[in-house]
């Protein structure tokens, strides 16, 4: 059962990023400006959660995740264009790592 929600949140992850990127192109010209948002929302959110309720399961992993996802995001930009890709497939697996977080919850 799991699987099948990790497997629908990852699809309309997918979905609504393909949705936004054909209703505001423009928008997604500026790749690095969306990551950094999307990451400060993904901490901030991570903080709001621990301190209006419960704290989430694993707190401090999943805000280092998220806080290790926004640096690398931030490196990418300085560094050449092989390592900036593997900065980025490893952002892609943590991503997937803190959905799970979320499926599971």
């Amino acid at each position: 059962m799991i699987l099948v929600r990790y497997a629908t949140l990852v699809a309309l992850v997918i979905w609504l990023g393909v949705m936004v990127d054909e209703r505001f192109g423009d928008l997604l010209r500026r790749p690095h400006l969306i990551s950094y948002g999307c990451g400060a929302a993904v901490v901030v959110g991570l903080f709001v959660l621990k301190f209006m309720g419960p704290p989430p399961r694993a707190f401090v992993l999943r805000a280092g995740i998220a806080v290790l996802m926004l640096a690398s995001a931030v490196a990418a930009v300085f560094v050449a264009r092989d390592l900036s890709n593997i900065l980025l497939t490893v952002n892609i697996g943590l991503g997937l790592v803190l959905l799970i977080w979320y499926v599971r919850e």
